[in-house]
């Protein structure tokens, strides 16, 4: 998996200077410290769960962000392996540090990250990641819980398709809708297709809120990675994914 440092290379200079993250300094919440972390064990055994897939990107941007590498894939690692859903949020990466924690605590570091970014309208830099503090726009007050409630919505690892949709142009859709209590519905049907930018999506979302997005119905995302959708997949035409390459 690429780190996050290559992942985010494209974006703006300024942006990556900016403070180190947002929120209260809680680098580790739960009580567990990186080098209390056991290191990466015997490969797995034939049958064991070893990746999931939900929303992509969510595991590499946000699990071990502030850890060395093989505490990193460590934490990457127990977060593929939770096969029942109710526990997700609160299955352990490592001892003493839940999923929800892991990923409420890195979500700082992408909310600092539009600092100096002149395409992002309103406020930039912290506070405005959505659900920060619990409101669509985020704002208000920093403290011990305000990226819980984001945090809280990307453990819950499933993509969710309204089949009442005919259309299904706009990945993270339903996840905004309820983001923002309806006050942006969605009008696709969620889900994931092969056309989905997920990555400038997950960026503009993590990093902007929904500032990072054009007003609707467009929803476009104003943050890039640089690099286009390819163009030898389809969302109709099986198998959907050209030739490897």
């Amino acid at each position: 998996m690429r780190k996050l440092h290559s992942l985010l290379a494209p974006l703006p200079v300024l942006a990556l200077l900016g403070p180190a993250a947002c929120g209260d300094g809680r680098a580790h919440p739960d009580g567990q410290d990186p080098g209390d972390a056991d290191q990466p064990g015997e490969p797995p055994q034939l049958g064991k769960q070893i990746d999931r897939m939900g929303r992509p990107a969510i595991n590499t941007l946000l699990d071990g962000l502030r850890d060395m590498t093989d505490v990193a894939t460590l934490k990457k690692d127990a977060y593929n392996a939770v096969t029942d859903p109710a526990g997700w949020g609160m299955a352990p990466v490592v001892s003493g540090r839940s999923i929800a924690a892991e990923l409420a605590a890195n979500l700082a570091l992408l909310d600092v990250l539009d600092q100096g970014n002149g395409t992002i309208p309103g406020p930039v830099g912290c506070k405005n990641q959505i659900l920060y503090n619990g409101n669509p726009r985020g704002g208000g007050t920093t403290g011990s819980t305000s990226y819980d409630t984001l945090a809280g919505l990307l453990a819950d690892d499933m993509l969710y398709v309204d089949t009442t949709k005919s259309t299904c142009n706009m990945y993270l859709s339903i996840e905004i809708d309820v983001g923002t209590a309806g006050q942006i519905q969605h009008m696709h049907c969620g889900g994931r297709a092969p056309t989905h930018d997920v990555i400038d999506v997950s960026y503009s979302l993590l990093i902007a809120g929904l500032n990072g997005f054009t007003v609707q119905p467009g929803l476009i995302p104003l943050i890039s990675d640089g690099v286009a959708v390819h163009a030898d997949v389809s969302d109709a035409t099986f198998p959907f994914f050209g030739a490897p390459h």
